[in-house]
């Protein structure tokens, strides 16, 4: 039960900044690339983070930010609908 509390919490706090980093992305750039730019650097961060967090067991935490990062996709879908708009 714990280990499924911890992917939900990781999902959530890395959908709360790939949004935060993407609206602040779409001033520099479309929206489209700012959500790739976004999705870089908080899966750059995240994964660093993550290895250096748990140093026996590297791998499993590594995983986990990996899946969290599974919301590319609507990301990349509301950018393209922001697009679309204007």
């Amino acid at each position: 039960m714990t280990l499924v509390f911890i992917a939900l919490l990781a999902l959530s706090w890395t959908g709360l900044s790939l949004a935060l980093l993407a609206m602040l992305m779409k001033r520099m750039a479309p929206p489209r690339q700012a959500a790739w730019r976004a999705f870089g650097l908080s899966l750059v961060f995240n994964t660093i983070s993550a290895a250096y967090a748990s140093p026996g067991e590297p791998l499993p935490s590594v995983l986990l930010i990996l899946a969290s990062h599974a919301l590319l996709p609507p990301l990349l879908l509301a950018a393209r609908r922001e697009e679309q708009r204007g």
